[in-house]
């Protein structure tokens, strides 16, 4: 039976959070909170760091969801419909019970409530979108940066909090500089992500939480998720080595 604080990994404690477990999970996390103070901690981490990303996310509130994306994604619906379609059973299913709320969340800091009600904003993705955000609150943000900003493609350094794996550089459509990356939080999935420079900073444009292979890269799914989201903002070719460290140099001489 669920109940020793060592069984709660992150993605439990994130859905503790936002109630949607069962109550006797929700139960279990309860009476653990009442005397580990390090499972109270980490908790109250991604609440926190749910509100970091709530306010940085929130200029994509006013912006609409770019057509290329939704004609991608909707292409990618059709296609998965219609290939159930062909082989699909109705079965029976129990209904989903309705999400609880724990009363443990009332006694928190009100900064920390109102983030959990507040909730995550941006693209309205599904669950590993959120989780990819979250996950990147973990990684020092500093060191990231610096990575982001000198790090080659194909180099894998060790962060704290995790480490990063830099993929491929390139330019949308804008002419902003963009680099994809995969983050690997300690203790967590793998996120694929894409950051763009901006008024001197990187910003994260695209985070998604997948299992990682076990290859120790992101698995097909999520994958197929980022090339949507790269044809959305119509992402130029990968730059070569050369053209890499020239946009870097040209980056860091900016700041």
């Amino acid at each position: 039976m669920m109940g020793s604080a060592a069984e709660f990994d992150d993605i439990t404690l994130m859905r503790y959070a936002d109630g949607e477990l069962d109550a006797a999970t929700s139960a279990a996390i309860d009476r653990a909170l009442e005397t580990d103070e390090a499972l109270a901690e980490r908790l109250a981490l991604f609440m926190e760091t749910r509100s970091q990303a709530k306010a940085a996310f929130a200029p994509l509130l006013d912006e609409p969801v770019p057509a290329a994306l939704a004609k991608s994604v909707q292409a990618m619906v059709d296609r998965k419909r219609s290939e159930s379609q062909d082989t699909a059973r109705v079965l029976p299913f129990a209904a989903k019970p309705r999400p609880t709320r724990s009363p443990w969340l009332l006694p928190l800091a009100a900064s920390l409530v109102a983030a959990v009600a507040g909730g995550l904003v941006g693209y309205q993705l599904a669950g590993p979108a959120e989780e990819g955000r979250l996950a990147l609150g973990r990684i020092s943000q500093p060191a990231l940066d610096t990575a982001l900003l000198s790090a080659a493609s194909g180099d894998q350094l060790g962060l704290d909090g995790g480490s990063v794996r830099m993929i491929a550089t390139f330019r949308n459509s804008a002419g902003a500089l963009c680099r994809e990356f995969e983050v690997d939080p300690a203790g967590g999935d793998t996120v694929v992500s894409v950051a763009c420079r901006r008024d001197g900073a990187w910003n994260v444009t695209f985070a998604v939480a997948a299992a990682a292979a076990s290859s120790g890269y992101a698995p097909a799914s999520s994958l197929e998720a980022l090339e949507s989201y790269l044809t959305a903002i119509d992402a130029q070719p990968p730059l070569q080595p050369d053209e890499e460290k020239s946009a870097l140099a040209e980056a860091r001489q900016a700041d």
